[in-house]
């Protein structure tokens, strides 16, 4: 005959079947992060138990032989202690949802759910909850209603966390988390007045499914909120670049190398061709810098710095001199940032002389770095009180910093003196070129 007993040990193994393959979900398709995916797995682990439990709880009790007296037993402890942990898994996950969105830490309620889950537990183990009779069925104690207060208290107190984050969890992760933290409360109430049909378990069950699903719909709204943040870095950091490119390419340097390629035309036809071939190396040169993410070798920096110098000479030859010590060179730096602080040099430092001046990059090798040096002996400055005219000139530098931090671990050292000149440094740690 099909009773009672028969359709709850129905409906518990159709719970152990969800709970397998909720695990299965959990472990393979799951897209929160690792933190989530454990909760999860143990809830539908503690589920798959209670119901698997209790089943076996039920086909065994009011039998006769040893076999079906521990099955009972074993049966009906498993049931109370993974439901005791169970309420430990909604409030391990409640909180951390919490956590996540506020930043508020609740670790010591967890501990506090922890070790009063525990205490039940052992009690449990003693005998304080139920007993199984001489006829091998299960009877409730006078204390048993304090196992289903432990599950009122927590679950309320749950449920009152989540309705004062209500905004931040959102209608749907609010609606979610009372299903999964009122449900089992009222079933554990109701199944305090109710024999037969295990409330607790079937409410559990469907409440991890529940949240579970939800779980998935949130992590899928992160990604694409992280998505389009990485999106908007990406335009951010493209255009980062494109700005770097067209600094170094400012009108005044182009009508003037493009004035001195038309005077040579008729002057010297050669020296235009060789014009020309140098203006179109540092134009490309450039361009790429915008298809580049890494670092380049000091070496084909030190190429385009040369192109510049060369076309700042042809367009004013008698007041321009340079000097490339190269002495050191196998490791790298941001590109076009060298060349960044030559055109600030022949801009800013000599371009205030009247008769122009000097500039020299050298390159050297010291124990744990490399270093880069820019030096000119233009007007200089005081470090102290930078001109308002010098804003521009700030902005290069302070972009050029940033690079070499981010991309070298690198600094920037300025040294200058009115009337002597500026020399600017780079410093590039060795650990990098490893």
């Amino acid at each position: 005959m099909f009773g009672v007993r028969e359709l709850n040990v129905a409906i518990e193994l159709w719970s152990v079947a969800f709970c397998i393959i909720g695990i299965v979900c959990a472990v393979l398709f799951a897209r929160s992060d690792e933190r989530y995916r454990n909760v999860f797995i143990k809830g539908f682990s503690l589920e798959l138990v209670a119901a698997g439990a209790d089943s076996l709880a039920g086909v065994f009790r009011g039998q006769e032989g040893a076999l079906a007296w521990v099955m009972t037993h074993l049966g009906n402890y498993a049931t109370f202690i993974a439901n005791f942990l169970l309420v430990l898994v909604v409030t391990a996950y409640l909180t951390l949802r919490v956590e996540e969105i506020e930043g508020s830490s609740y670790r010591n309620w967890r501990i506090a759910v922890t070790v009063t889950a525990c205490m039940m537990s052992v009690l449990t183990l003693c005998g304080a909850f139920f007993y199984i009779d001489d006829a091998n069925l299960y009877n409730r104690t006078d204390w048993f209603w304090v196992s289903s207060a432990y599950a009122v208290i927590v679950n309320c107190a749950n449920a009152g966390i989540a309705i004062g984050y209500r905004r931040e969890l959102g209608r749907s992760g609010l609606a979610c988390m009372l299903f999964y933290t009122l449900g089992p409360l009222f079933a554990s109430v109701l199944q305090a007045f109710v024999y037969g049909l295990n409330f607790v378990i079937i409410a559990g069950v469907l409440g991890l499914i529940v949240v579970f699903m939800e779980m998935q719909s949130h992590s899928a709204r992160v990604l694409v909120d992280q998505t389009e943040e990485l999106a908007r870095s990406q335009v951010e950091v493209s255009e980062s670049r494109i700005a770097v490119m067209v600094s170094q390419i400012q009108p005044h340097f182009l009508f003037n190398t493009l004035d001195t390629i038309y005077g040579l035309c008729d002057e010297d036809p050669e020296l235009a061709k060789e014009a020309i071939a140098s203006f179109s190396r540092y134009l490309r040169t450039n361009l790429d810098s915008l298809k580049r993410m890494a670092p380049v070798s000091i070496e084909k920096e030190m190429e385009h710095v040369r192109t510049y110098l060369e076309l700042e000479r042809m367009s004013d030859e008698d007041r321009l001199e340079y000097e490339l010590d190269i002495q050191a060179t196998g490791f790298n730096v941001p590109t076009l940032s060298v060349q960044t602080l030559v055109e600030n040099a022949v801009k800013h430092g000599l371009g205030g002389r009247e008769w122009g001046g000097k500039v020299t990059v050298r390159t050297r090798e010291r124990q744990g770095e490399y270093t880069v040096a820019v030096i000119d002996n233009g007007v200089g400055f005081d470090p102290e009180a930078i001109p308002a005219s010098a804003g521009r000139e700030q902005v290069g530098l302070a972009n050029t910093r940033a690079r070499l931090a981010a991309m070298c671990n690198a600094t920037l050292e300025i040294v200058s003196n009115p009337g002597v000149g500026t020399s600017v440094i780079m410093h590039i740690p060795k650990s990098m070129e490893a």
